[in-house]
């Protein structure tokens, strides 16, 4: 008779089933129960609340110590406060720079139309720089430049300040204009003290509201999209948190 030579693993080495939920020390149950997939992207997602809750995934949730759904949802709301804020003042900010843009090119194109074109001598120049380097991007160098200049109008000797800003990713611009250099204005033979350079660009175009100011409109959005997304998820957050 043959023996049975079998030589499976016996129960003791059987694979062991999924590991058992374990409550960390010192966290409080919630006195809620709650399965959604909003609980479970809380507990285990990557995110700014990561490690202040968990749920043993049959709707039991746990608090680290000192937080409860109602400290988190108020922490989001202090979330959706700050982005809402920063979202007006974002359009605002674009919304009042698109307008004052609108508002420079109407007045070129009513004193290229009604004004006197005239040479202005640049007397005294000052400039100012700046840096900017956003994340990913290349650093851009700023040159601000401010021009004293003396013309005449009607037989009469005038003198204001231009300005221009120059930008370049290749260092800082020189200065727009130096000391003795020739300005080409237009001016307001009423009030000539209202002057403005001609522009080659504004020249080829006759409406105040140009590709420049479409970019300025467009990107006003779209920077004001990303607060604007965080806010309305802040708000839509704030509420299930209560009930975690």
């Amino acid at each position: 008779m043959v023996k049975n030579s079998d030589t499976r693993p016996q129960a003791d080495s059987a694979p062991t089933g999924p590991k058992a939920f374990v409550v960390p020390e010192g966290w409080t149950r919630s006195p809620h129960r709650n399965t959604s997939k909003y609980a479970m992207e809380v507990a285990y997602g990557r995110h700014a609340w990561r490690g202040i809750y968990l749920n043993d995934g049959a709707g039991n949730g746990y608090f680290a110590p000192g937080w409860n759904g109602v400290r988190l949802a108020r922490n989001m709301r202090v979330v959706q406060r700050a982005t809402g804020a920063l979202t007006i003042l974002s359009l605002l900010v674009f919304g009042g720079w698109t307008v004052k843009t609108v508002l420079d090119n109407r007045e070129y194109y009513r004193l290229s139309a009604e004004g006197v074109q005239v040479q202005a001598l640049v007397q005294s120049v000052s400039t100012e720089t700046s840096t900017r380097h956003p994340k990913n991007s290349d650093r851009s160098y700023t040159t601000k430049t401010a021009a004293v200049v003396s013309y005449s109008v009607g037989g009469g000797s005038f003198s204001g300040t231009v300005e221009h800003r120059s930008h370049s990713k290749d260092g800082y611009p020189e200065p727009e204009w130096q000391p003795g250099e020739l300005v080409e204005l237009y001016a307001d033979p009423a009030a000539p003290e209202k002057i403005v350079v001609l522009s080659p660009y504004l020249e080829d175009r006759t409406s105040p509201v140009n590709g420049a100011t479409w970019f300025l409109m467009i990107a006003g959005l779209a920077i004001s999209a990303v607060p604007a997304a965080i806010y309305f998820v802040a708000r839509s957050s704030r509420r299930k948190a209560e009930a975690l």
